[in-house]
């Protein structure tokens, strides 16, 4: 699933869901999963899926999506010097 089928899917089936900007502080020894600060606070939340177009790394900003109480990572911020 990309980030159009995920943005597809909340608009078809009228879910409610926050957008919050966050801060890669780990990656699973397996690579599937990873540890985020969410903008705003301190608190690191483990276990947090991504979608599979993005490969993580530890210091991404990152673009999540809420929803009740699961988060997904929809892919890093481009830098500063990216066109």
């Amino acid at each position: 699933m990309d980030i159009n089928d995920s943005l597809l899917k909340i608009i078809q089936s009228n879910i409610r869901v926050a957008f919050h900007f966050g801060v890669v502080t780990a990656l699973t020894d397996s690579n599937t999963k990873v540890s985020i600060k969410v903008a705003g606070s301190d608190t690191v939340i483990t276990g947090v899926a991504f979608l599979d177009s993005y490969a993580p790394a530890v210091d991404d900003v990152v673009f999540l999506v809420v929803n009740k109480g699961d988060i997904v990572v929809l892919g890093k911020l481009a830098s500063a010097g990216s066109p």
